[in-house]
């Protein structure tokens, strides 16, 4: 396929860098098709000239991409740049249906598209049956309808024959329980669960110290932070999922869902716990807290600001006998008189860092602090 001289260029290597700079900015006389080539090339790698490239292809307007798309692609890459980087429902089709379009790009553009359109991709056998992962990200996609992410399973089951018919039932019926309110929805987009991987393996390895501190831990009733019990249907499910769904749940689930996980011996579940973006600040102070949590929890919580701006959070490190003892000294000292007094009574933290809270609570008694 013939392509303007100057994009040849450009694909080789060999234009003058003032002119690439012209030529992604869109200032260079070269038909809109073979400059959709050159968007691609530049957009969908970490270059110099992509945030350029990008910004011009966000101005082309709809109805000439729109024009280019009712034709084979080639190279196909520009399908891809639309697909990622644009939100017209009716560019988004058009790129969806292009006799060009590959399973490769289907499985790189997935998670960038919106609900809306996902179903012209499950609708697209040929694509999914090439690369099955299609199906999982079109599952795990937080914007895909439920009637989606039950007919991904009966796919994978009758069409696929990628998991037993047990896995499939037990699914579908997640699927009910989140469309009934009964789930959280993070339950819907877990992915299916996978062999434990050596560094899962070796997230969970603990002390005799933390072994035994859980065993106490799982005596006593499931509560989150505020007291309430737990769910008990919730704490079944949770114990039957493989580890790499347990992390993806500890990423997106919810308050039930983080109660239970934090207490988990593996780390992995235990630091993407702490990283959910709707954890809040007293689910913080609670696992702060806490003696069976790895210290790398603990390490990422002293690390946030805004975290640590708070005086429960500040406290709950400090007196809590895990918190690495660097992590523990740097903060002490923000303690008010009556928890620095309980910090230099209590033997279960280290004894540099009473001796430390004895000697400052005497100096203020003394008036020199």
């Amino acid at each position: 396929m013939s392509m303007h001289p100057i994009v040849e260029r450009f694909l080789l290597g060999t234009l003058p860098e003032p002119m690439v700079v012209a030529l992604v900015g869109g200032s260079l006389p070269v038909p809109a098709k073979d400059l959709l080539q050159a968007l691609a090339h530049v957009a969908l790698e970490e270059t110099p000239h992509t945030a350029r490239a990008l910004g011009f292809f966000a101005t082309m307007p709809e109805s000439m991409l729109a024009g280019l798309l009712l034709e084979p692609v080639e190279p196909p890459r520009p399908l891809q740049l639309v697909l990622c980087h644009r939100k017209e429902p009716a560019l988004l089709e058009a790129a969806l249906l292009n006799p060009s379009l590959t399973s490769e790009i289907v499985e790189a553009s997935v998670p960038s598209l919106p609900g809306s359109v996902l179903e012209i991709v499950l609708n697209n056998q040929v694509m999914w049956i090439e690369r099955p992962r299609i199906l999982d990200l079109l599952e795990e996609h937080p914007e895909g309808e439920y009637v989606i992410k039950r007919r991904v399973n009966e796919y994978r089951y009758e069409v696929l024959r990628l998991i037993p018919e047990e896995v499939k039932k037990d699914r579908l019926e997640i699927i009910n329980e989140v469309e009934a309110g009964k789930l959280d929805r993070a339950w819907s987009e877990l992915p299916l669960p996978k062999t434990k991987s050596q560094e899962e393996a070796d997230a969970e390895i603990e002390s005799e110290e933390q072994a035994a501190e859980r065993r106490l831990l799982a005596q006593k009733p499931l509560v989150h932070e505020d007291g309430q019990e737990i769910n008990l249907t919730v704490t079944q499910r949770i114990t039957k999922l493989s580890t790499n769904q347990k992390i993806m749940l500890a990423i997106k689930g919810g308050k039930e869902e983080r109660a239970i996980l934090i207490r988990e011996a593996n780390r992995l579940i235990q630091v993407n716990v702490i990283r959910n973006g709707r954890i809040t600040e007293s689910e913080i102070a609670y696992i702060a807290q806490m003696r069976t949590v790895n210290e790398e929890v603990l390490r990422i919580i002293s690390n946030s600001r805004e975290w640590m701006k708070k005086y429960p959070i500040t406290k709950a490190l400090v007196m809590n006998p895990r918190t690495p003892l660097p992590v523990a000294m740097t903060h002490f000292k923000r303690l008010i008189d009556s928890d620095m007094k309980l910090l230099m009574k209590d033997r279960n933290v280290p004894e540099l860092i009473r001796r430390e809270a004895k000697r400052l609570v005497e100096m203020k008694a003394h008036g020199k602090g």
